[in-house]
């Protein structure tokens, strides 16, 4: 009766007719959207198994590399190459006193573990993850800037060239699915649910850590900054804070996490020399392409290659958040571009832009604003579909074949 009164009397109805319809539309776009880019690259990533030349990927200590015959490899082998080795051990084995171990986190291995402890355990994570992280993404896109800029925007995220990865044993799949679903329930402020669920994407990866960037942004002004309220802004540091007390015990370095990046060459360095470096890398790099064949080498993978698409995906990253500053929302915005910035502010000796690709996933809020150029210009979508499918055949190929990507 309140509501009634407060809106009309069928305004009420109306709204809620409205959020049913918006709900429903969600709910058929994510099946959709889902099926088919799953469908589309797990085909690419099996016919490039079976018909393009493959790497020797080195397994991390204490760890099998997949076995079986070609239809296991199809199915499911040939998606935990690289990190997704250290994933599978982790759930396996655990840390082991590998302090290198300890630079993946441990929320994504132990879902592994509950599932089974083996490949199709974390495919079926990351997959389920997913399926979660589309839907509550397109849930918050709707409600923020309505129906058809959700359409797009996971449909050019699902789609994405480096989306593969939301398939294979890595992280991606359930640190999107627990930070869309934070972001979703801070956005409704109830801070009690959105909290935790960023607390855990903390202890899925660091990135999950400056989801406190958008919860100063909702909290502060909407509960003009009453201490009760801002205690919501500590789940995250908190997150890292129980991953800590974890190593401690076992490393006597609560940090060792952070110190393990070096045995990748990361460390920190300004961003505009960040991106210098990756300029001249990348131009090194183009040689390599022609003729293509060097891409797909078989023996000991070689990253120099990659460079140069590192470098045009850490360009297309930062057009997305040029062009989102004033398409989404504050709060969306600066979580993105504070992903983005964290990514090209740490580089790798010899590869400056080590995993960008795949990195471009965990500022996923940025895609919102090309979903919503997408909504309003139609030739934008032709060309976006042009370029993405296309690079998105060639890195799952690579990858596929346990040719170095991200």
């Amino acid at each position: 009766m309140g509501k009634n009164w407060l809106l009309g009397a069928g305004q009420g109805t109306s709204m809620a007719s409205g959020l049913s319809q918006k709900n429903s539309f969600v709910v058929k776009s994510v099946g959709i959207i889902f099926i088919l880019s799953r469908l589309f690259f797990l085909e690419v990533a099996g016919l490039a198994y079976i018909y393009l030349p493959q790497a020797w990927v080195e397994a991390p200590q204490g760890t099998l590399p997949p076995g079986g015959g070609l239809l296991y490899q199809v199915a499911t082998g040939l998606w935990v190459h690289w990190d997704g080795l250290w994933y599978l051990s982790i759930a396996t084995f655990g840390y082991q006193g590998r302090p290198q171990a300890t630079a993946f986190f441990p929320l994504y291995p132990l879902a592994i573990k509950l599932f089974g402890g083996q490949i199709v355990g974390g495919m079926i994570v990351s997959l389920l993850a997913l399926l979660v992280g589309l839907y509550f993404l397109g849930r918050l896109v709707a409600m923020e800037l309505g129906s058809e800029t959700a359409w797009y925007t996971l449909l050019a995220l699902a789609f994405f060239p480096a989306a593969f990865y939301l398939n294979a044993v890595y992280a991606e799949s359930l640190f999107f699915a627990l930070a869309a679903a934070s972001l979703y329930y801070l956005r409704k402020h109830r801070y009690w649910i959105a909290g935790p669920l960023g607390a855990l994407a903390t202890l899925t990866t660091t990135y999950g850590f400056l989801l406190v960037l958008p919860f100063v942004c909702i909290i502060g002004p909407a509960e003009r900054w009453r201490i009760r309220k801002l205690f919501h802004l500590s789940w995250m540091p908190l997150g890292l804070l129980g991953y800590m007390a974890f190593l401690l015990p076992r490393f006597g370095d609560p940090l060792v996490f952070a110190h393990a990046q070096s045995n990748w060459g990361r460390h920190f360095q300004i961003l505009f020399v960040t991106l210098y470096q990756a300029a001249v890398s990348a131009v090194k790099a183009v040689p390599l392409y022609f003729p293509g064949h060097k891409l797909f080498a078989t023996g000991l993978p070689s990253l120099t290659p990659s460079n140069l698409f590192n470098f045009l995906f850490a360009l297309f990253a930062i057009w997305l958040a040029v062009i989102s500053f004033r398409r989404i929302p504050f709060y969306l915005w600066v979580y993105g571009a504070g992903s983005l910035l964290v990514s090209l502010s740490y580089p790798s000796g010899g590869v400056p832009l080590m995993s960008m690709p795949r990195l471009v996933l965990e500022a996923f809020p940025l895609f919102i604003g090309l979903g919503n150029i997408m909504a309003r210009v139609r030739w934008t979508r032709a060309a976006y579909f042009l370029a993405a499918i296309p690079i998105g055949i060639l890195l799952t190929a690579l990858f596929a074949t346990a040719h170095w990507v991200a």
